[in-house]
């Protein structure tokens, strides 16, 4: 009897062992595959769209998820992705959070059911972007613009509440000053026609534009995707 029990504490105690091995080496497994995933996505992004990003696979057992090649969350930031609106370019810096993702080529292709894209726009690039100075202001934005009236040139002030209609940038709630003096509604609607017209803002698609936030130091622009190839996003 007691050998039987002192074998038993002995096969309990290799079980225990071996478990914990295993356990060690699912967690080094877990880090240093999900490293190497996501620096192959990194890379295959750079390679076929030219884009420098940085990917991060957040699911909480990547070894579950290299088994099922699908991803259940991932987060992909690129610096500066070059977008084209009113013919102008501009590099504003984006973050994609993908969700349902299939994975395949080596981890170096990332389809995602769907995509939540932020692109955050400094106000020298809105600017850049709109062709006037454009500045925040609480909620809304300051928009100075040089209009040329019976000959004079003035400079009006603009104020007005950027929101997203149709997947475009539209100006809500203008209104118009010039030398200081509110000007009536209906020249104002004349003298910022050019102004007010809705902005395709260029995204990559399959990505629309949802919804805006200004901010002091940016205009964060929230646009969404489905069936999203972000590794050809160029």
């Amino acid at each position: 009897m007691a050998a039987a029990a002192r074998g038993a504490r002995r096969a309990l105690i290799a079980l225990a062992v071996v478990v914990a091995l295993l356990a060690g080496a699912l967690v080094v497994g877990d880090t240093a595959g999900r490293h190497y995933a996501e620096n192959r996505a990194a890379q295959a992004i750079l390679q076929r769209s030219g884009l420098v990003s940085n990917v991060t696979i957040t699911d909480p057992l990547f070894v579950v998820s290299v088994m099922r090649q699908h991803f259940d969350n991932v987060d992909v930031d690129f610096p500066a992705m070059p977008i084209s609106a009113r013919s102008k370019s501009l590099t504003p810096k984006v973050s994609v959070n993908l969700t349902d993702v299939a994975a395949s080529d080596s981890f170096s292709r990332f389809v995602a059911g769907k995509a939540t894209a932020v692109a955050s726009l400094t106000w020298s690039q809105v600017s850049t972007l709109a062709g006037y100075t454009v500045a925040p202001d609480g909620n809304g934005i300051v928009v100075t613009v040089d209009y040329a009236l019976y000959g004079i040139k003035v400079t009006g002030t603009v104020t007005a509440i950027p929101t997203i209609k149709d997947g475009k940038l539209v100006l809500t709630n203008t209104a118009l000053k010039v030398a200081g003096v509110d000007v009536p509604p209906a020249i104002t609607s004349y003298l910022l026609a050019e102004v007010t017209k809705p902005v395709d803002l260029g995204l990559p698609p399959p990505f629309v534009a949802t919804s805006l936030a200004v901010t002091k130091d940016a205009l964060t622009i929230t646009a969404q995707g489905t069936n999203v190839d972000v590794t050809a996003l160029a």
